[in-house]
């Protein structure tokens, strides 16, 4: 946990020294558009996985589940 504070840190510093706001860079209309589309993308994924896994497991566990 300490190395990842040292690394983000470090790595804002870095973002510093070069000039790089990200400020600006959180409210670029063009980053904010990615960054919905990627987040869309990402709920359709986790979605089809979900699903996926959920018909892969509900017949498993329907089969426990009966009575012998």
């Amino acid at each position: 946990m300490v190395r990842l504070i040292v690394w983000v840190v470090v790595g804002l510093l870095a973002l510093s020294f070069f000039g790089v706001s990200l400020r600006s860079l959180v409210e670029s209309p063009t980053n904010q558009e990615n960054i919905s589309f990627v987040s869309q993308l990402l709920k359709q994924g986790w979605g089809s996985i979900s699903m996926w896994v959920h018909a892969v497991i509900d017949p498993i566990m329907s089969f426990i589940r009966l009575p012998f």
